[in-house]
């Protein structure tokens, strides 16, 4: 109950401040699957983020996020409120990569910014192998995302919003497998692979333009071709 109280306040305030900013457009949202465990992979360009993704996803979701943030008096209960839960960052969390894996497995739709951390010059910075890992493990689709103008809105560094006067762009591609990003590979070096490749969806989606084909890396994995939502 408390969830639904405070999302929809804060949807509310969201909307309202997303107007003023200069709106939002959503791309590719039929991508998004409406029930099922889904493992959300946008860019992370901004301290807006967070908000904006959890605004534009048709369906309520769970956030990992730096547990710095949870120490905050105030904006920490909230951020629990809203289902966001805490991992050490720069560490082998298995608590966290153990929790997005049950949420997963129970169906519930897992936000994870795979770059693990704020990217200074607004580029992809490289992706952490640890979202194959859970998405591998719980079976669970991966949903790369692109979320462009959230950092003209909050730049780097800064947390009050600004009047943009254009609409922020959240772009959804279609979901893929662990297994095919991985090419077929596994172990270490699979989950390193399938990172790269995923940075190549969401770096395909912030450009807008189609996915690259995901070759086989090894000759039993049927080969796929996934194409971005235009």
């Amino acid at each position: 109950m408390r969830f639904w109280t405070v999302r929809t306040i804060v949807w509310v305030l969201l909307r309202i401040l997303l107007s003023w900013v200069g709106g939002i457009r959503f791309e590719g949202r039929e991508n998004v699957p409406r029930k099922g465990g889904v493992l959300v992979t946008p860019n992370h360009f901004s301290d807006g983020d967070p908000p904006v993704i959890g605004f534009a996803l048709p369906r309520a979701c769970y956030f990992m996020a730096k547990e710095e943030l949870f120490a905050m008096k105030f904006w920490g209960k909230v951020i629990v409120w809203l289902h966001g839960f805490p991992i050490k960052r720069y560490s082998a969390d298995r608590a966290a990569l153990k929790r997005a894996e049950q949420l997963l497995k129970a169906g519930e739709a897992v936000v994870i910014f795979p770059e693990g951390k704020l990217s200074e010059d607004a580029k992809l910075q490289p992706f952490l192998p640890g979202v194959l890992l859970i998405a591998q493990h719980a079976q669970a689709p991966i949903l790369p995302v692109a979320m462009l103008r959230v950092n003209e809105m909050m730049p780097y560094g800064e947390l009050k919003p600004r009047r943009i006067g254009k609409r922020l762009i959240i772009r959804f591609g279609k979901p893929v497998t662990a297994e095919e990003l991985t090419g077929g590979l596994r172990g270490g070096a699979g989950y390193e692979k399938g990172a790269e490749r995923l940075r190549q969806l969401v770096q395909a989606l912030l450009d807008d333009k189609p996915y690259p084909v995901l070759e086989p890396l090894v000759s039993d994995q049927p080969s796929i071709e996934a194409k971005a939502e235009e």
